[in-house]
């Protein structure tokens, strides 16, 4: 990142007019907008920083316009050369292949599939839209540059033949910048409007791990006499809090669909698939639970006991909502994706899973509901 800042240091004070004269800075300006342009192509979303890399060039390119409006606005008479002509069409040519750069920069933002890269995303559509208008102010810049060129000149008439052939390439090039930059600006737009998953795979992840956490919990636990109604106010707690944070998830999922399709990423479904699993060992946890919780009853004071169960009836009921929050989610993103027919394999195999795991979580919610009100028949609770 340094390497980078000090490259476009070097540009910038590279930038500054010397006015030894016109030709040495026409040639100069030539030179930067070449190392722009070159920067431009070699540059990646794919690679640790790189929006604040796009943005600095983006400042780049802004205070290159600069320099060329100043030096446009202090130009005085002199002799066109042929030289100057050809830096006039290598100018007007870098600028639309940087315009056509911006447009491979969309795609490329649009390929963006893992979750640390979300970061990246908002920003990078941000850094590419700047990119589009200082790419276009630096062609006007060029494009007024060269009129005045021609308005200076005092050997027009020699130049006549030379001065016809730079301004057709000039508009060819500004017609082709201006369309280029058009299109970066619509892929925009439809990368606005149609949310990728990704954006949810970060909660979701978070989601995961706190349930996986819980789950293990469950599992590692030993319910007794003695211990049960704390324990299970314990587990309950964390349940509460899955369930709002799932919740709130889902609320997120329903406002975005509202405004916008969904573009469907292979890590969402995964993740979806993933969490049907672990609901389905919480609920397998739950009628261990219960039938340990119906064994001790004999043993367990009336007051536990009664805690328990009422905690356990709890627990059953909010694992259930959860359940049905996953298949919420899911539907929510089927029903608004925009990418069903490249994703339909993905879908099939995540719907078939999910389908099994709330089959069998659902079949052990009922059990454990079962075994506790058997116990609250049988101990009068």
């Amino acid at each position: 990142m340094k390497n980078f800042v000090k490259f476009f240091t070097v540009i910038l004070l590279a930038s500054m007019p010397l006015r030894a004269d016109i030709h040495t800075d026409l040639q100069s300006l030539l030179n930067q907008t070449s190392t722009l342009n070159s920067a431009l192509e070699n540059f990646t979303f794919n690679q640790e920083g790189s929006c604040a890399q796009l943005r600095t060039l983006n400042q780049s390119i802004e205070d290159h316009a600069l320099t060329i409006q100043n030096m446009t606005e202090t130009m005085s008479s002199f002799s066109v050369t042929d030289t100057d002509m050809d830096v006039l069409d290598t100018l007007s040519s870098l600028s639309q292949n940087m315009s056509v750069e911006s447009v491979r920069l969309t795609m490329e933002l649009n390929t963006i599939t893992e979750t640390a890269e979300l970061f990246e995303y908002s920003a990078g559509l941000n850094a590419i839209l700047q990119l589009s208008q200082d790419i276009g102010a630096m062609a006007d810049r060029i494009l007024e540059m060269a009129d005045r060129i021609l308005i200076m000149a005092d050997n027009i008439g020699l130049m006549a033949d030379r001065i016809i052939t730079t301004q057709m390439i000039q508009n060819q090039n500004i017609a082709s910048t201006q369309s280029s930059i058009l299109l970066t600006q619509q892929n925009m737009v439809l990368l606005s409007d149609s949310l990728s998953t990704i954006a949810y795979n970060l909660t979701l992840g978070q989601i995961i791990n706190n349930t996986e956490f819980l789950s293990n919990e469950m599992n590692q636990t030993n319910l007794t006499n003695s211990n049960m109604q704390n324990e299970l106010a314990s587990i309950q707690s964390q349940t509460t809090t899955l369930l709002g944070n799932m919740t709130t998830l889902l609320d997120l999922m329903v406002t975005n669909s509202a405004k916008m399709s969904h573009y469907i990423n292979a890590d969402t479904l995964t993740m979806l698939g993933d969490l049907s699993v672990i609901h389905r060992a919480l609920s397998a946890s739950l009628e261990n639970y219960a039938h340990t919780i119906e064994q001790l009853a004999p043993l367990t004071d009336t007051v536990i006991l009664s805690d328990a169960t009422a905690t356990m009836l709890q627990l059953t009921k909010d694992i259930g909502v959860m359940s049905d929050r996953i298949m919420q989610m899911t539907n929510k993103i089927y029903i608004m994706a925009d990418n069903i027919g490249l994703m339909s394999d993905n879908i099939v195999t995540t719907q078939n899973i999910q389908m099994t795991n709330v089959a069998l979580t659902k079949s052990s919610l009922l059990t454990s509901q079962s075994i506790m009100i058997t116990v609250i028949k049988n101990f009068g609770l």
